[in-house]
């Protein structure tokens, strides 16, 4: 793991472009709250990571970023998803769980050879995409020696998170933030082409029914508005664990930063 670290450190030395920018900046917002930086390899992806130790054997934190820059325009994807302000990762700075883990998503702060649109566009829930982070999850459990974890997920991570969840059984318990659950109905509500490369968390809900989890939404947000949530929500089996919580004045990105540490100070699932 010290030669990923050093790894890290070679590549916030240079000043190539923007993505070395941006990785010299999420490195000092996690480096300010004690989170170190990794770059871990799965399936031929290098994801960005940052972590935070705790005692051994407790639940681990998880937190995913969101989609990023993955768009220039309704028409035109992004040829670098970096976002440029990472919200899960703020959120995950705010966070005093221990043991804690931050991932970034493919080629966002690290590229990887053979980046393609797709992977932050219709793919970004693809098969090989999931079987990564799941990789990438056991080998976490097993350098903490955690039997279980949470996962919170903004935005896009938070579909991801669902999707990861609905394919585990070591999961304890699920947070989302302005996210994408129900991708079929995003795509309608949006106008969106559908992603047809991914997996939908909305079509497994029953695998997650009985999971304790909390889907926040902003009751302002015109990117991923509430009735996505709520389209997810209707359909879980009538008995089931979820809740979903709608903040009023909040959008897509404002304030879930600022309301974070007393969000997660209340959140009843980590209890």
């Amino acid at each position: 793991m010290r030669r990923l670290i050093v790894g890290v450190a070679v590549a916030l030395a240079g000043c190539a472009g923007i993505r070395d920018v941006r990785l010299r900046e999420a490195t000092a917002i996690a480096g300010a709250a004690g989170l170190a930086p990794y770059v871990l390899e799965a399936d031929g992806f290098r994801i960005l990571a940052f972590a935070a130790d705790g005692p051994r054997g407790g639940t681990l934190t998880v937190y995913l970023e969101g989609d990023g820059r993955a768009w220039v325009n309704p028409w035109q994807p992004s040829t670098d998803p970096t976002p440029s302000d990472p919200t899960g990762l703020r959120l995950a700075v705010a966070d005093p769980a221990r043991p804690l883990l931050y991932l970034a998503r493919p080629c966002q702060f690290v590229g990887t050879q053979g980046c393609d649109a797709s992977l932050w566009t219709g793919a970004r829930l693809s098969p090989r995409v999931i079987a990564a982070y799941q990789s990438l999850l056991d080998a976490a459990l097993r350098r903490t020696g955690s039997g279980r974890m949470g996962l919170v997920g903004y935005s896009g991570g938070g579909a991801l998170a669902t999707v990861i969840a609905e394919h585990r059984r070591d999961v304890a318990w699920l947070v989302t933030v302005a996210a994408d659950l129900d991708l079929a109905e995003w795509a309608r509500l949006e106008q969106l082409a559908p992603l047809a490369g991914s997996l939908d968390p909305a079509e497994h809900v029953d695998s997650i029914a009985r999971l304790p989890q909390i889907h926040f939404a902003g009751a302002d947000d015109a990117v991923v508005p509430p009735a996505v949530a709520q389209s997810f929500l209707r359909r879980m089996p009538a008995a089931n664990a979820a809740r979903l919580v709608v903040m009023p004045g909040f959008d897509h990105d404002c304030c879930w930063v600022d309301a974070w540490p007393r969000l997660v100070g209340e959140l009843e699932v980590r209890r």
